[in-house]
């Protein structure tokens, strides 16, 4: 069953931005890895159901096969006009026709993230987390932003203090997320670093259970 959605009027004005026959991209849930592939947007109805193009030739066919009833889809488009974005967002796959044309119906996506491609329109959510390190001298953890996220690692922002040093490439840390009230500790790996004024941003590789990185992957972003 399909849950009800309650999307927000802003996250139906963005969608309603995108033109039929605008390219985008589809990341489709396959058993081994997930196969992405661009295609035609071909309509909506608001709360009910999105439409996408799927050529009915053999060159799409492990496409089509993946296409069953339930499965997860990721859509990402590029949304122009005054701030300029990409939308991406997460439905579930309910039909797919071959006659008239091949046509896939999905659920309405519950929620739509953006991220701009101007930088005066760029505004992440960022999350915050401890950093705690051997380097540091103070008993205290550092406190910092993730801005990045995927499922190898992520890219944390951390403004510099006296207490914190800069860490060095290869210094492992662990960041604390707090997860409906209760610390969870994933451990990293810092692969780069950046200042920026009085902020340093680490790129950060995991070295922790994947099911961790999953839920947080589950409760901010699109990727799963």
């Amino acid at each position: 069953m399909i849950e009800e959605n309650k999307i927000s009027l802003e996250d139906i004005e963005a969608l309603e931005a995108l033109k039929p026959g605008g390219i985008v991209d589809l990341e489709i849930t396959m058993p081994a890895a997930s196969k992405r592939v661009k295609t035609e947007f071909m309509g909506m109805r608001a709360n009910d159901c999105m439409m996408f193009y799927i050529p009915t030739s053999s060159k799409w066919i492990t496409v089509r096969d993946a296409l069953t009833i339930d499965n997860t889809i990721v859509v990402r488009s590029i949304v122009e006009g005054n701030k300029g974005q990409v939308i991406a967002y997460r439905v579930k796959v309910l039909k797919l026709l071959a006659n008239p044309s091949g046509i896939l119906i999905t659920s309405f996506p519950m929620r739509v993230e953006r991220i701009g491609l101007r930088a005066s329109q760029r505004s992440q959510p960022g999350v915050a987390i401890d950093i705690k390190s051997d380097v540091y001298e103070c008993k205290e953890n550092a406190q910092g932003i993730i801005v990045d996220l995927s499922k190898q690692g992520c890219k944390v922002g951390l403004q510099i203090k006296p207490n914190y040093p800069v860490l060095i490439d290869g210094t492992e840390v662990t960041l604390i997320y707090m997860l409906d009230g209760k610390p969870v500790e994933i451990k990293a790996v810092i692969k780069n670093h950046k200042l920026d004024n009085k902020v340093v941003y680490y790129g950060m590789k995991f070295s922790t259970d994947d099911a961790m990185i999953g839920e947080l992957l589950a409760r901010h972003t699109l990727i799963s």
